[in-house]
């Protein structure tokens, strides 16, 4: 039975791992109607006598919202710490990766959806990568105020915010593009098991007018991508001005998927073409494709987190993730509303939740 809470139990496995929801941004909803704060709690037997503790809590203050992490009770001074304390500085070594064979927003969604997933997956496995985003975030939310202001703008400071935006900038497509022509291979595998009739799927990075197809390409050096953000800021200049914001950088860019027998900029969209069945076959393969890299340069076997197992997938794409799910040494947590036990074959735990309760 849906509306139980059974999603709920993933969403805060999650927010454990990456410290934010899969449904939504905004972690308010967390904390119940009157209740100004909450805590999520996890204990992790490493061994038989090591155990470990990761803790979250949020708090509504009078004046902001926050978030607090903990590793065994001492509170983590940002998210950089954090997630290199979880993953290398601790026992627990723990990631969740979640997927929802229903939602299709990360292929049908906004440019801002595949950004914050690349953005999540990448920072997942190198803190360094999220160290590097908050620099360019805060140097674009400094230039987005310059350009914002009614009276002559400070064109020195632009122009340090800019060095500051092309640095940080390249440093974040370079990590992109290594990230995507990484895990190619694995996403074609996969995508080829799973549906291995459909027309191949091409993904490939947006960078301004340039298309970077995953796996055809030399990756740039950083010194290239730093030369080519510091001229598009020359040339966008007038029109950043113009809107009061700025129109260039990663910020802008984009994760596209294409469909075709041959790499192309021509080829069409999979948005615009692909099937829903079709869209969920790539949706699954580059969500097992994450997962999979993940453990190979990090050395952590991820939680899968599997929210409705039983919508929307048709049978054949059910079978493949349930083979798959079988041979794998996973530990999985997975919603339905239909019985799995039987088609899982396993010695797992079942859980029933009936208005919120675990029963």
């Amino acid at each position: 039975m849906n509306g139980q809470g059974k999603t709920s139990i993933l969403e805060s496995i999650y927010v454990l791992s990456n410290l934010r929801s899969f449904r939504d941004n905004d972690l308010h909803p967390l904390l119940r109607s009157g209740c100004s704060s909450s805590q999520i709690r996890g204990d992790f037997r490493i061994a038989e006598a090591t155990r470990a503790e990761l803790k979250v809590e949020l708090v509504q203050g009078p004046k902001r919202f926050e978030k607090r992490a903990f590793i065994n009770q001492k509170l983590s001074r940002s998210a950089v710490e954090y997630f290199g304390l979880k993953l290398n500085h601790s026992p627990i070594q723990f990631h969740a990766i979640n997927l929802n064979p229903a939602s299709t927003d990360l292929i049908r969604g906004e440019p801002a959806v595949r950004r914050t997933y690349l953005n999540q997956s990448i920072s997942s496995e190198s803190p360094e990568y999220l160290d590097i985003l908050k620099h360019y975030q805060k140097s674009l939310d400094q230039k987005n105020a310059l350009l914002k202001q009614d009276e002559k703008i400070d064109f020195k400071l632009l122009e340090i915010l800019n060095e500051n935006l092309a640095l940080s900038g390249a440093k974040l497509i370079l990590f992109r593009l290594t990230y995507l022509n990484r895990i190619n291979q694995t996403f074609t595998g996969f995508l080829k098991k799973i549906a291995p009739a459909q027309t191949p799927v091409f993904a490939g990075y947006k960078s301004g007018e340039t298309l970077y197809f995953n796996g055809h390409f030399e990756i740039p050096s950083l010194e290239n991508l730093v030369e080519n953000l510091n001229q598009k800021f020359i040339q966008k200049g007038s029109l950043e001005r113009h809107r009061k914001t700025s129109v260039v950088g990663p910020h802008r860019d984009d994760l596209m998927f294409k469909v075709g027998t041959k790499v192309s900029p021509l080829l069409p969209d999979l948005v615009d073409v692909g099937s829903q069945g079709e869209i969920r076959s790539v949706l699954l393969a580059l969500k097992l494709a994450e997962l999979e890299e993940f453990e190979r340069i990090t050395g952590v076997r991820p939680v899968l987190l599997i929210d409705d197992f039983s919508s929307e997938l048709d049978s054949s794409r059910r079978n493949f993730l349930l083979r798959y799910l079988k041979d794998s040494d996973l530990q999985i947590f997975v919603t339905s509303t239909d019985d799995l036990s039987q088609s899982l074959e396993s010695s797992g735990t079942l859980i029933r939740m009936s208005q919120g309760r675990m029963c």
